[in-house]
């Protein structure tokens, strides 16, 4: 005869059920929507830099770009984008594995980040991972959509950002 588990493991189960719709029912999607400028190497006040430069694959640039309400110039600034890039694949042109924070120091989200990680290319649109947060955004997950929307050859990179998050309100500190 086959034995029944005991009756404590159905208890137990019982009681992870109202946890696991809880924790379900408490997220929050975000939509976040800026722009990205970058000053590029060799002009005034440059904030990205090739700090190991081979004209291609093993190029690797740091910057500290601002984050902008707009693709103007003059617009308010609502953060940074602090990181690097390394063009790491023998295979594709203009692809970097980027790591980023996207440091927030004005608006809703002030004191907040968001960690992104994954490949650039100019020319295309570029899906990369969000794969936590600080602040508003801890344990954020979600994703990144981003595209250069400024002429190439410019003293200014611009590039949009539509940002898809999903957080967990449990750990949200308001």
């Amino acid at each position: 005869m086959a034995s029944s588990p005991p009756p404590n493991c159905f208890f137990f189960l019982l009681l992870l059920l109202p946890m696991s719709i809880t924790l379900v029912a408490a997220a929050d999607d975000i939509h976040l929507h800026f722009f990205f400028h970058e000053k590029v190497a060799g002009t005034p006040n440059a904030t990205s830099i090739a700090v190991v430069d081979k004209g291609g694959f093993g190029t690797l640039k740091v910057y500290d770009n601002a984050l902008r309400v707009t693709a103007e110039l003059d617009s308010a600034i609502i953060g940074r984008g602090q990181g690097m890039g390394a063009y790491s694949t023998l295979t594709s042109v203009g692809g970097a594995l980027t790591v980023m924070n996207l440091v927030f120091t004005a608006g809703e989200y002030s004191g907040s980040t968001l960690a992104l990680m994954g490949v650039f290319t100019m020319g295309s649109v570029s899906e990369r991972s969000i794969v936590g947060g600080s602040g508003q955004f801890r344990l954020a997950r979600g994703y990144a959509l981003t595209k250069v929307v400024s002429p190439t050859g410019a003293t200014t990179t611009v590039a949009e950002f539509d940002v898809y998050l999903t957080i967990s309100t449990k750990y949200i500190s308001k």
